[in-house]
């Protein structure tokens, strides 16, 4: 009877554990829920104000550029050197050629310039207004007729948002190393920062001018860095896309500026040389163009990225080819037609 009594109770601590522990459980699993979801919040301010206070942001994004879905089979006929184009929503390759390969690259590197001194507004959004004095190396560049430079003034100071403009819309080549100084100091600084943001974005990338002039139309101004005579920024067309999708992605509002094609800054006209442009020749409606960045130099030739917003968009960069804006949209029409 004692042995039945035992058997009894123990069977009936087991049941009772059993309840016990499943309520326990269930109730971990709630405070885990609810947990999680403080947590989640967390994370999001914690990354809100990280976002805002870091100095490199979106850095370890490395599904930007990979080949993942790419487009297979005959692909159209271009004059490019190197092209590739990007899936705007999903960093995602949709076709290439030679677009690993470095090569010269002119105006399309002052997108990186572009992106880091955007980074610092978005800091301090205040200086948009700051002013600023050129240096009497730039007041000298900006009367050489072959550098298409802001023709700024000695003593005057200019905003920054002037500045920026005449960068982006304008390809001024002394308000990109004006732009270089301001976020880092001084233009070997700048360079620095440019090659350092590269790496964090695993980019081939080497850059040795904020404006992407070679060294033999710096020297003469003092801003040769590094490299030989003929040395330039050296990109490949996946380095430009990936940094064209993170000045569109991470910093939409600047997308304004690159879609402007003329306008008055301190007196001067601005022009923007990017032919895709609505009212322009190259333009095609139906893919929906809002800018990107330009290049030339008798080195590097023709080179352009371009952005559209068709569908779920494209990022499209072409080097060294003469048919540039013709043969951008030909790539980007190619890959709608295989791809929304």
């Amino acid at each position: 009877m004692q042995v039945k009594n035992k058997f009894i109770f123990g069977l009936f601590s087991i049941v009772a554990a059993f309840f016990v522990s499943a309520s326990v459980v269930q109730a971990d699993e709630t405070i885990q829920i609810d947990s999680n979801s403080a947590n989640n919040k967390v994370d999001q301010k914690t990354k809100k104000k990280k976002h805002k206070n870091t100095v490199y942001s979106h850095n370890q994004d490395q599904s930007v550029g990979k080949y993942t879905k790419y487009i297979h089979g005959k692909k159209p006929k271009t004059k490019a050197k190197a092209y590739l184009v990007l899936d705007r929503k999903t960093g995602e390759v949709l076709l290439a050629k030679n677009a690993k390969k470095c090569y010269l690259t002119a105006s399309t590197g002052k997108l990186m310039t572009i992106y880091l001194a955007r980074r610092k507004l978005a800091r301090n959004p205040h200086d948009w207004q700051k002013k600023l004095k050129f240096s009497s190396p730039l007041v000298k560049m900006a009367k050489n007729p072959n550098l298409n430079c802001f023709h700024v003034k000695k003593g005057k100071k200019y905003t920054v948002k002037e500045i920026m403009s005449s960068a982006i819309i304008d390809s001024d080549n002394n308000s990109a190393i004006r732009l270089g100084q301001w976020v880092a100091g001084s233009n070997k600084k700048f360079i620095k920062m440019m090659n350092k943001q590269a790496k964090l974005w695993h980019l081939s990338a080497n850059f040795v001018s904020a404006s992407g002039l070679e060294n033999s139309d710096l020297a003469p101004y003092g801003y040769y860095v590094k490299g030989a005579w003929s040395s330039g920024n050296l990109l490949s067309a996946k380095d430009l896309a990936i940094i064209g999708y993170h000045v569109a992605h991470d910093y939409p509002s600047l997308m304004k500026f690159f879609a402007t094609p003329e306008m008055y800054v301190a007196g001067q006209k601005l022009h923007n040389y990017n032919d895709t442009l609505p009212g322009r020749k190259y333009n095609v409606k139906s893919l929906k163009t809002d800018g990107m960045k330009t290049g030339w130099t008798p080195r590097s030739g023709y080179c352009f990225v371009g952005s559209y917003k068709k569908g779920t968009g494209r990022i499209v960069v072409v080097l060294h080819d003469k048919n540039e804006f013709s043969d951008a949209n030909k790539l980007v029409k190619f890959t709608y037609k295989h791809r929304s």
